[in-house]
């Protein structure tokens, strides 16, 4: 029975009744393994509760699309929200710089509108198609065949096993320029499996215009080792996005080290990682002598003994002419806004960032979060005190859906004062 596949959509850390066909349950709850036991929850009646990733998954007919969740008290309808969600996954990427291998396009496209993983199959066909129409991928192949002709040389031990009385054969070797490569080989075996996991006929087109290019090419079996064996020169310098994009899809090292399964298409990201080093290189652009410091660790705890050590990691940590002036802590969750003050602040957080100000000895922390209400909330300052001194930490949030942060923001003129 050849089954239609359909998008599943689903926010992370949301729970989220579904009418899901018994064997899209049966799918979804072999997809544990991948995405964890205890970060993807299916009820007997049908509510999804996934944790941790956002992004996309593929297993035979059923896909699931994993969108951060906003504005959870705006009053948007659904599609308005998973469109705003689309536009907000799509500016983490973009600022993160998965643009690299992605070359996403630009806000003022309608990308938001597609589901992640049509959008990135047509990334990848254009990608392609770009790549091997200016240029064809030839590389030099060993051959071994048993010929009447000599050329190369002749494997004399192969020849007595293989031709012990025949004089007008021989078995040689020699190398041949030609399409059918390694490279070739695989870029061509992602657009077939890509053919078949698409439900556009547009990116079906778009797959088989790049696969004209790639006719000499072979369809091969897509494992870790055949992505392993590809190696990079300047010769062939010009295909590795392409190649990267390929890898992406299918050499599915996220989650949990997963190595490519080829009835699974994948592409799940952390989010509250995605969320810090999206902060991350928004604070990279402050200048005015400002830089930023991704998760620089420093131990804190130590013994005579050499096994013994213990490390803190803070997601950010900005400096001042090379004078550490503050450390942010991102969290990608809601702070719950309301009547001036923010009502759903972790205690265990505050601890986190306090034990930061000691160890660092700054006097100036900040814990951020992304915008959850219609209107930006106002940051506020919390002192932490202690009997030798005091540190303001700063609690605010940020609109994710802009690519860097306004030098009049309320926030960034509190930590910059600070």
């Amino acid at each position: 029975m050849n089954l239609v596949q359909t998008v599943i959509t689903v926010f992370e850390d949301r729970q989220q009744k579904c009418e899901l066909l018994p064997w899209q349950k049966t799918d979804i709850l072999e997809l544990r393994h991948i995405i964890g036991d205890n970060r993807l929850s299916l009820s007997y009646d049908g509510v999804l509760h996934i944790r941790h990733y956002v992004g996309f998954i593929s297993k035979g007919n059923t896909r699931l699309q994993i969108l951060p969740k906003i504005y959870e008290n705006s009053g948007l309808t659904e599609q308005d929200e998973q469109r705003e969600a689309m536009k907000v996954l799509l500016n983490l990427l973009r600022v993160s710089e998965f643009n690299k291998i992605l070359c996403l396009p630009n806000q003022s496209s309608a990308a938001e509108q597609s589901d992640i993983m049509e959008l990135f199959i047509s990334l990848f066909g254009d990608k392609v198609f770009q790549v091997y129409s200016r240029q064809m991928n030839r590389e030099y192949v060993d051959i071994s065949e048993n010929s009447s002709f000599v050329k190369g040389s002749i494997d004399f031990s192969a020849n007595i096993r293989t031709n012990p009385i025949r004089r007008d054969r021989h078995m040689i070797t020699y190398q041949s320029y030609e399409h059918d490569n390694v490279l070739n080989n695989t870029i061509k075996s992602v657009c077939l499996k890509l053919i078949q996991l698409t439900s556009v006929p547009e990116n079906k087109k778009k797959l088989k215009k790049a696969l004209l290019l790639l006719d000499d090419a072979s369809d091969v079996a897509l494992t870790k080792e055949l992505f392993d064996t590809v190696k990079f020169t300047r010769l062939n310098m010009s295909f590795k996005p392409v190649f990267e994009m390929a890898q992406m899809f299918f050499y599915n090292l996220t989650p949990q080290s997963y190595q490519g399964d080829d009835t699974v298409c994948s592409f799940l990201i952390p989010l509250n990682e995605l969320f810090e080093f999206y902060l991350y290189k928004l604070f990279s652009n402050l200048g005015e002598g400002y830089h930023a410091n991704y998760q620089n660790s420093r131990r804190f705890a130590s013994s005579q003994k050499a096994d013994f050590g213990k490390q803190v990691r803070p997601d950010i940590i900005i400096e001042q002419h090379g004078k550490t002036v503050l450390i942010a802590d991102a969290k990608y969750k809601n702070p719950h806004y309301q009547n001036g003050k923010y009502n759903h602040i972790s205690q265990a957080d505050i601890y986190q960032v306090f034990a930061y100000a000691k160890i660092y000895g700054v006097d100036s922390v900040a814990l951020i979060y992304p915008q959850f209400e219609k209107d930006l909330p106002a940051p506020m300052i919390v002192d932490l005190q202690d009997h030798l001194s005091k540190t303001k930490l700063i609690i605010g949030c940020i609109d994710i859906k802009k690519a860097h942060i306004e030098k009049d923001s309320a926030l960034l003129k509190l930590m910059m004062n600070l």
